[in-house]
């Protein structure tokens, strides 16, 4: 009993808990300890993110700073001309590259000799044309289809100076055969399109000779067409941006600088762009707003699908290198006129940067985006109205087509408006319709230009819609 007592009592003498003051103490240290570390943490944190975000606003403003600072608004055009190469220093006039087709009837057209520049399509193609009298004329096979392929498909991808090239070196050999008035047609409606009255009016003379009729006569557009069918890229001065929104879209950019100073109205299309970055945001939101600031009036394709991805970057709360991805997309919202949207986002700025969120300001300039109100026509119209250009948002349009046709048979599709049609946007143009034609409604694209009439045969979509030529 001794020996118990003696080993239990000094047990219970070495297993005595530690006194209720000292576990105060200890677990206060420890507090105390992992408050500093954590302070020094955040600390250390937000001295990386300042690092970061100055380096970052450096990147854009060295970047910026090689742009010209501001757009001036462009005057209206007025006789506006597909511009040749620029006579260099010391160079005399002659030594400039001729125009095929000469303002004076008495000069000669230079002598070109017509290479196809694209790979062949296989077999010939063929379209009806109408004429003055209202027949149609078939296109059969000859020699002169490459010519005509050649032409759409660089109308297509916008290559309109060397449509011009293609169309005025063919008619110069004068080969064509049965597909003579078909190329004529062609280069007409490139000089209407573009805008170039003073060519149009030169080869209206050309054609008055050669054939002894009257030629197509000159439709007058309005303010807006005149003033965006300046630039020589194409139906309306276009700048797409690539996958990325980076730092690599200086190019694009300085694309739209000059663009800007020839024509008030601007295309900007984001429908490619897969990933943004900071540096990118930055450098977009200065020229959007150096174009609004200049008056210019824009068309943005892809605006809402760029921000998404801009929102899928961004996190409430958590601050990157820069605001320039958030403000980013408040100015696309504000530009596209989405006030809710933009109060909503203006406040998760406003908690995620501790500061007044900004005031929401409509566009003062018009800023539409491509194919507005298409998928809704107003169910009384005779025909559904073609938007100016089809190369993004092709989807939409052809679920506008599709509820039409499904209270119109035949479905009378308006091609008037229709200047250009993207190559890849008529594949997809093709693959959507092809359903509807399947369900048994007829399709009639009426006054569709050559260019693209040719374009439309190539891809086969003359298989599944009727396509009547515009008459001229």
């Amino acid at each position: 009993m001794g020996i118990f007592s003696l080993f239990g009592g000094g047990k219970k003498e070495r297993q005595l808990p530690d006194a209720p003051d000292d576990k105060v103490v200890a677990r206060k240290k420890r507090d105390e300890a992992a408050a500093r570390s954590e302070s020094s943490s955040t600390s250390e944190s937000k001295n990386v993110q300042r690092k970061a975000a100055h380096a970052t606003a450096m990147k854009i403003d060295a970047i910026e700073s090689e742009m010209s600072s501001e757009f001036v608004r462009p005057l209206p055009a007025s006789g506006a001309t597909l511009p040749g190469p620029a006579t260099r220093p010391g160079e005399p006039p002659s030594a400039q590259k001729p125009s095929l087709i000469n303002p004076k009837k008495s000069d000669a057209w230079s002598p070109v000799t017509f290479q196809p520049t694209l790979p062949a399509m296989g077999s010939t193609t063929e379209f009806l044309l109408s004429t003055e009298t209202g027949g149609a004329v078939a296109m059969s096979a000859s020699e002169a289809a490459p010519v005509i392929e050649e032409a759409a498909i660089l109308f297509a991808n916008d290559q309109t100076e060397m449509v011009e090239h293609v169309l005025q070196a063919a008619i110069h050999e004068d080969s064509l055969g049965s597909a003579t008035i078909i190329v004529w047609r062609m280069l007409f409606d490139l000089y209407q399109i573009t805008g170039n009255q003073e060519q149009f009016d030169h080869l209206s003379i050309e054609y008055a000779n050669k054939f002894e009729t009257s030629p197509p006569a000159w439709l007058e557009m309005d303010t807006t067409e005149k003033q965006a069918a300046s630039a020589p890229a194409g139906v309306t001065p276009t700048v797409s941006f690539s996958a990325a929104l980076d730092a690599g879209i200086v190019k694009q950019l300085e694309k739209a600088q000059n663009l800007a100073e020839k024509s008030r109205v601007l295309r900007l299309e984001f429908a490619k762009v897969v990933s943004v970055d900071p540096i990118g945001c930055g450098l977009l939101l200065s020229i959007l707003k150096k174009l609004q600031k200049s008056g210019h009036d824009l068309i943005l394709v892809g605006a809402l699908e760029l921000a998404s991805k801009i929102r899928a970057i961004l996190e409430v709360g958590r601050r990157d290198e820069t605001e320039a991805p958030w403000l980013l997309l408040l100015e696309i919202l504000r530009l596209l006129n989405m006030e809710k949207d933009f109060e909503e986002a203006s406040i998760d700025y406003c908690v995620t940067f501790e500061v007044s969120p900004p005031a929401f300001v409509a566009p003062k300039n018009k800023v539409i985006t491509a194919f507005e109100d298409i998928s809704s026509p107003a169910p009384s119209t005779d025909s559904f109205p073609m938007p100016p250009v089809i190369a993004d948002g092709v989807d939409r349009l052809i679920v506008g087509i599709a509820n039409y046709a499904n209270e119109h048979n035949p479905a009378v599709i308006d091609c008037m408006p229709l200047k250009r049609v993207d190559f890849g946007a008529a594949g997809q143009l093709l693959t959507g319709l092809a359903p509807l034609a399947a369900k048994g409604i007829n399709l009639e694209f009426h006054n569709v230009n050559h260019l693209v009439a040719a374009l439309f045969s190539i891809m086969g979509l003359k298989d599944i819609v009727e396509i009547l030529p515009r008459k001229t």
